[in-house]
């Protein structure tokens, strides 16, 4: 539903005459699919280094209005920056509106883990190691923690490392399985 509410709010905007950029990862299912609702003045921006290019094509286009979207499971912190550079960049000429479009339980569960991380000696991140929004949250562990590890199961904690420290804290993607969340801190309540 979440997905669906931006595809609604995309397609409105695209046909209110906006420039859209969705931030988001280029290759993700979800991004591909919200940008087909976009219209064919819209850009993907994926990081800092793409945001001057897509200015420049949205200033070819004479188009004077702009929408800032983004995929429900991207960086919160990312997601601000980009958003703060395209600020700067444009003139003032440009009518901007900023939707931040991220899942609240993505944003809650990105600010959680910037908190424990903060917090601890070293941080247990659990879910797909190709899940957009485990990733998400390994990055943004290592960012405050630099004791971080990202595991899918119990089989992958390294007790003789976690052993080493006092202050442990645990993490999991949005998907992962309660079962193997349990698995994990049993284990960690043992040693």
């Amino acid at each position: 539903p979440k997905v669906l509410k931006i595809h609604n709010i995309a397609t409105k905007y695209s046909n209110d005459g906006y420039y859209i950029f969705l931030i988001g990862q280029k290759e993700h299912p979800e991004t591909i699919g919200t940008i087909s609702y976009c219209g064919k003045n819209s850009d993907i921006i994926e990081t800092e280094e793409d945001i001057q290019e897509k200015i420049k094509k949205l200033y070819k286009s004479n188009v004077k209005k702009m929408l800032i979207l983004s995929q429900t499971t991207y960086s919160l912190d990312k997601f601000n920056d980009i958003v703060s550079l395209i600020k700067q960049q444009i003139n003032d000429d440009i009518e901007l509106e900023v939707k931040n479009t991220l899942c609240d339980a993505t944003k809650l569960r990105q600010e959680e883990t910037k908190k424990i991380a903060k917090a601890v000696d070293v941080m247990i991140v659990i879910g797909g190691k190709h899940s957009s929004n485990t990733n998400k949250l390994y990055q943004i562990s290592k960012k405050y923690c630099k004791n971080s590890v990202l595991i899918e199961t119990k089989y992958e904690l390294n007790l003789e490392y976690i052993k080493n420290f006092q202050k442990i804290g645990v993490i999991a993607g949005a998907s992962t399985p309660q079962t193997s969340i349990d698995s994990v801190v049993e284990i960690l309540k043992q040693i």
